[in-house]
């Protein structure tokens, strides 16, 4: 007969707890309360029937502080820093009773009202509650997955606007102090995984996260649980690099695979109302590949600029796109561009190395000379000119049906303008100063040729060829054109600095201190659940992100701890329609003021 095991109460905190220093109890407090969450949460609460419990503050206060100083978000390790940690003159204030950590009774009584206000939470936020404690059938599960799956763009927008509200708490107080000051507006976007401590579905039963799914990370690795579009701020001009801190401007959690050019632009129209100043976004080959009308015209509707990068399937040359020309990567180039030309798109689009590609840079200026020059921009109606490259005063090529058409129009002159030109000594004898590099590259001698048929007749070639500019639409090729033409050395330097950022981050978020990508650090199963708790552990690594920077910076003082100006700054959730200031104070009123640290 084997003997039951003596069951063991859980939580268990520690006999002799290390105290937390009271200025990070305060700025976790100041955090929370200047964030606006209490107050978006408040009227959800306020309607939901039974006994209040504890405030949500001090389980959102307990969580902060687990993930500052355990590295966890489990609710066990955020009680015991509130109710043991904390300080017993912040009890009070946490609405919390003073016991002893050895007595197990009161131990279990207070984590239970704990987990009871934690579950208070994630019920107001959740469209789609259910019962987590047994995997439903999936014939019953299905119901509640089609409320997260359904064609919309935010199944939760509560949900949403509380967890970014939570990472932009730390990003408002570093406006407030102008510590994004040199900072230009260029984005990155990246989708990472964020695994869930869950089993994975089976044939006849769902998984406890009902719409959760596998996230295909880019070497082919699978991770059950969810997907994360992060923002980080950054910057495609190199000079710039460490003058302002690289925060996170946004999180979106989503089944992996769905609506991701959607919820990237969710987080910019966000990130616009808190920062106006737009600049580029640099998303990965799963952005590049996105439909138009879901990232590529929203990005650039809002004033930002794609930085994408191209799959060997998109580059490919099409002459049948405008006019005849040779529409590929973006470029409209000339109809008769060499093969090696076209070749070298291929095999930039195939590289994907750093070095490979910056040794296939001087190959990829070369077609820079074969791109249809901008005559006119777009007017009212989305239509612009663009020029012969063997045309104009200054003609990058060499082409012999461009030199017919100048003959041919040279004829349709008035008479006396063609015996002018004709006249003997009229036109002086050009010299070439070598010394000067601009005339050396603007001789004819200089510029490269290109060989068009002989046998072809005018009125069957190209428009292109027949006139000088041909009328073009501003939005042909929506989903490859670029301001920075894609290969050049321009893209080449925003791109690699762009998506060093955004790994960074993931980086920092998932290795060093925040853990992200530990599921044992974020034990709550669901989906509102996991939003709320990979919210705060990225809110805290804006935290670490704005400290380390004041530290290199040299500009660290106490002061810091305290984020009051957070209310000062701009809130991207308060329209104009509900506050014809655009700014609001959201910071509650709660019952007991905060104890001085």
């Amino acid at each position: 007969m084997t003997r039951r095991r003596p069951r063991q109460d859980r939580p268990a905190p520690s006999p002799f707890p290390s105290r937390i220093d009271d200025r990070t109890v305060r700025q976790a407090v100041d955090l929370v309360r200047s964030s606006g969450v209490l107050s978006e949460l408040a009227p959800l609460e306020a309607a939901r029937r039974g006994p209040k419990g504890l405030p949500t503050e001090t389980v959102l206060v307990g969580l902060v502080l687990a993930a500052i100083e355990k590295r966890s978000t489990n609710l066990d390790d955020a009680w015991e820093c509130v109710q043991f940690r904390a300080g017993p003159h912040w009890l009070p204030y946490f609405h919390l009773p003073d016991i002893r950590p050895t007595d197990v009774a009161a131990c279990r009584a207070s984590s239970k009202r704990y987990y009871d206000a934690w579950s208070r939470i994630s019920t107001v936020l959740d469209p789609a509650r259910h019962d987590r404690r047994r995997r439903l059938p999936r014939t019953e599960s299905v119901v509640y997955r089609r409320v997260w799956m359904r064609p919309v763009l935010d199944a939760a927008p509560v949900l949403s606007r509380v967890a970014n509200r939570l990472v932009l708490a730390p990003v408002r107080a570093a406006v407030a102090r102008g510590l994004l000051s040199q900072w230009g507006g260029d984005l990155s976007v990246d989708t990472t995984a964020i695994p869930t401590w869950a089993r994975y579905h089976t044939k006849r039963r769902s998984s406890l996260e009902v719409s959760a799914g596998y996230h295909v990370s880019g070497g082919g690795h699978q991770t059950f649980g969810y997907s994360a579009t992060l923002l980080v701020a950054g910057h495609a001009d190199p000079a710039r690099s460490g003058h302002y801190p690289q925060l996170c401007m946004g999180m979106a959690l989503h089944a992996p695979g769905r609506q991701i050019g959607l919820q990237a632009v969710r987080l910019l129209e966000t990130v616009k109302q808190l920062w106006p100043e737009t600049g580029f976004v640099a998303g990965d080959l799963a952005y590049s590949d996105a439909k138009v009308e879901n990232f590529h015209a929203p990005v650039r509707a809002l004033g930002y600029e794609p930085v994408t990068d191209f799959k060997t399937t998109i580059v490919k040359k099409d002459r049948k796109a405008v006019e005849g020309v040779v529409a590929i990567a973006g470029d409209l180039l000339c109809p008769h561009t060499p093969r090696r030309v076209i070749e070298t798109y291929h095999l930039m689009a195939g590289s994907k190395r750093s070095k490979d590609r910056q040794a296939l840079l001087p190959r990829m200026e070369q077609a820079e000379s074969y791109v249809l020059p901008l005559k006119q921009s777009a007017d009212d109606r989305g239509i612009e000119r663009r020029q012969c490259p063997a045309a104009g005063t200054s003609p990058r090529v060499t082409c012999t049906w461009a030199q017919e058409r100048a003959k041919a129009s040279a004829r349709r002159r008035p008479r006396r303008d063609a015996i002018r030109a004709r006249r003997p000594g009229h036109s002086p004898r050009e010299t070439i100063d070598l010394t000067d590099l601009r005339a050396r590259k603007a001789h004819p001698d200089a510029r490269p040729t290109v060989r068009p048929p002989n046998d072809l007749p005018v009125h069957r070639r190209p428009a292109i060829c027949q006139q000088a500019t041909i009328s073009v639409p501003a939005d042909v090729m929506p989903k490859l054109r670029q301001e920075l033409p894609w290969g050049r050395e321009a893209w080449q330097t925003a791109y690699r600095s762009l998506r060093s950022h955004i790994e960074g981050l993931n980086g920092r978020a998932k290795n060093v201190n925040t853990f992200l990508d530990a599921r044992e650090k974020r034990q709550c199963r669901g989906r509102v659940a996991q939003t709320l708790l990979a919210a705060i552990q990225l809110m805290v690594e804006n935290l670490r992100t704005i400290e380390s920077f004041l530290r290199d910076q040299r500009r660290w003082s106490d002061e810091h701890y305290t984020l009051m100006e957070i209310p000062q700054t701009p809130d991207p959730f308060v329209t104009a329609a509900n506050d014809s200031t655009g700014v609001r104070d959201a910071s509650p009123s709660a019952p007991l003021d905060p104890p001085e640290p």
